[in-house]
């Protein structure tokens, strides 16, 4: 099974939040939370491919990304890597498995170098006891990852392979350009694009070569750029089947 570099500590948990909002006073915001806790110090910086926090660890902390990007991944028993979820600066993640007491249900790899802002569970516990626009909020964030990952698995489960690659590269896409700028170019690795596609690295290859050759994307020093999304869409959504099935 792959082997992830897991921090020999985790990160920093010694400044609470109970020190930095007095408890009849809790702040109203994400964003007062996460002031208050910079002007506490309380930051931590993770390097590439570093564990952030590990699968089947008790979860005891949510981490905001102030910097970076990130992935949540598993390993099946023959090694083999699924991303699971990617997420880059004003994202949580962790909290999923933090609500309901449970363990992390994967493993938070840094993918380029991130600075965190930890919130233990007993901060978390005391924004929800005064502060429902928290706990909304996180059911909210809950409730779209839910639906996210439901997707993902239905894609791989029926998607061909064109589309499972057509659909990772999409999802990247619009993840790590929210402001749909022209000209944005995809900076992940083959390697990741694969497992957040679950195909092998070899077919994911050959794919984005043959998308490139029929004009759906464009590859510049490595990088991928997307000329027009709608194309990509109409080959996610479109039923039509090939000819030869067609006239069956």
């Amino acid at each position: 099974m792959k082997k992830v570099m897991i921090p020999e500590e985790g990160p920093d948990s010694s400044t609470s939040l109970a020190r930095v909002v007095h408890p009849l006073n809790p702040v109203a915001t994400v964003d007062e939370l996460v002031k208050s806790l910079i002007a506490a110090g309380s930051i931590t910086h993770v390097k590439k491919k570093r564990a952030v926090y590990a699968e089947g660890k008790a979860a005891t902390a949510v981490f905001y990304i102030l910097k970076g990007k990130v992935k949540t991944c598993k390993w099946n028993e023959e090694g083999k890597e699924l991303i699971t979820g990617l997420y880059q600066v004003g994202d949580f993640i962790g909290f999923d498995a933090l609500m309901d007491g449970a363990r992390y249900r994967d493993t938070a790899v840094v993918i380029e170098e991130a600075a965190f802002i930890e919130i233990a569970r007993a901060d978390f516990d005391f924004l929800f006891r005064y502060n429902n626009s928290f706990l909304r909020k996180f059911v909210d964030i809950l409730t779209g990852n839910i639906a996210e990952k439901q997707e993902q698995m239905l894609r791989m489960a029926y998607s061909p392979l064109r589309k499972k690659v057509a659909e990772a590269l999409l999802h990247t896409y619009r993840k790590y350009n929210p402001n749909n700028l022209q000209e944005f170019s995809i900076d992940i690795s083959r390697y990741n694009l694969a497992a957040l596609a679950g195909v092998a690295r070899e077919s994911l290859i050959r794919t984005l070569s043959d998308l490139r050759d029929e004009n759906f994307i464009d590859i510049r020093n490595g990088k991928i750029v997307i000329p027009d999304t709608r194309k990509l869409e109409q080959l996610i959504y479109s039923n039509k089947k090939p000819a030869a099935q067609a006239n069956e």
